[in-house]
């Protein structure tokens, strides 16, 4: 035990003393939250207009109807008659005016009728029909009597947020703990083989495999704490990109309890552990930095996929699905964000992580007693 401590000193001496591998850790964290704090501003600005502003509402054969719909409406609006259609589809198409209703009334016994010209690509445009669509739709069920249909959504702001949330954050997560991991694995072995720094460790008297044990112990905390200025980052940027999606403000308040988040700090906590002993193994087979990371590639692809499984099995969480090593962090995740994750889920991925870790470090702690893969040039 004494001796994998040396070994965990000093790969922690090494990744926190090193100016680059710092910048390598908490980048990503910052480029998140500067990324997505920036994209949130330009989508709002892009699917939102000022609130003084007045909309143009071309109207063609007004009717009392029609005024009433003017009085009941929010939105602060101009309307803008015109004799024909076709003038005010010509007016509509050059910007002049953000909507164009037309009021037909009914000849030779045929009914009253409303029709409404809009440009689903301009968000003027949209707002004004989204705003005029529902009223005019209930006027014309009054005129011509057909079967309504009435319903209540009972969502709340926070049942919105927690879909939103498990949808996204699985992806998002999965992501940024590997992004931690390939910022210290490829350079923690791969590197030393390439500098030629390996051989003086490796003739120390100390057993290769507390070496690989060390070395696994030692990334998965460094790549952790990526992972949680990583997890900031995102938290801290959520709103602004969320406050953007459709004009829905999102709450934050989920009322997690202690165990929630314990149970998903131990989740990631493993997941790390089973994304470092991955990138260690393929680190101990490459032969440089660049060889690793080339390796590594498929990895991050795998994983990418296996977090969009969060939007493709939406409400699905079967708590035996947590045997299987990376994809139980999906299933945990979204739990949590259900309100669902139970001590059997995290114990379950608890046990199948383990495993996974135990078998990565015997295959390691081989890797690292076979000369011709620790010496290859």
């Amino acid at each position: 035990m004494r001796n994998v401590l040396i070994i965990i000193k000093k790969e922690l001496k090494r990744f926190f003393t090193d100016r680059r591998m710092l910048l390598a850790l908490f980048l990503p964290g910052i480029v998140i939250y500067l990324v997505y704090s920036l994209m949130g501003n330009f989508i709002g600005g892009a699917v939102s207009t000022d609130k003084n502003y007045c909309y143009q509402i071309g109207v063609v054969e007004s009717s009392e109807d029609l005024d009433f719909v003017f009085e009941r409406v929010s939105l602060k609006n101009e309307k803008v008659e015109f004799s024909d259609v076709e003038t005010a589809k010509e007016s509509f198409s050059n910007g002049d005016v953000d909507l164009v209703i037309y009021y037909q009334k009914g000849h030779s016994g045929s009914m009253d009728s409303y029709e409404i010209f809009y440009n689903s690509a301009d968000v003027k445009s949209t707002t004004a029909y989204a705003e005029f669509a529902p009223i005019l739709s209930a006027i014309s069920a009054e005129i011509t009597p057909i079967f309504i249909l009435s319903a209540t959504d009972v969502a709340t702001e926070e049942d919105v947020s927690m879909y939103v949330m498990k949808m996204v954050l699985p992806m998002l997560i999965m992501t940024m703990l590997l992004s931690g991991c390939l910022a210290v694995a490829p350079e923690s072995i791969a590197g030393e083989k390439e500098r030629g720094t390996i051989a003086t460790l490796l003739i120390t008297p100390i057993k290769r495999s507390y070496i690989a044990i060390g070395k696994v112990i030692a990334l998965s905390i460094t790549a952790l704490s990526s992972a949680i200025v990583s997890f900031f980052g995102l938290v801290l940027s959520i709103p602004k990109l969320a406050s953007s999606a459709g004009g829905m403000q999102m709450s934050l308040n989920f009322n997690f309890s202690f165990l929630d988040y314990l149970g998903l700090f131990i989740v990631i906590l493993f997941t790390v552990m089973c994304f470092t002993i991955i990138l260690s193994i393929i680190s101990t087979i490459a032969k440089s930095v660049k060889e690793a990371s080339s390796y590594a590639l498929p990895v991050m692809i795998l994983v990418m996929i296996v977090g969009l499984s969060g939007m493709l099995v939406g409400e699905t969480v079967n708590e035996f699905l947590c045997l299987i090593p990376i994809y139980n962090t999906v299933q945990c995740i979204s739990a949590v964000f259900s309100k669902n994750l139970t001590a059997l889920m995290v114990a379950l991925t608890v046990i199948s992580d383990l495993v996974f870790i135990v078998v990565g470090v015997v295959v390691m702690a081989k890797l690292f007693n076979s000369e011709r893969v620790m010496f290859s040039k």
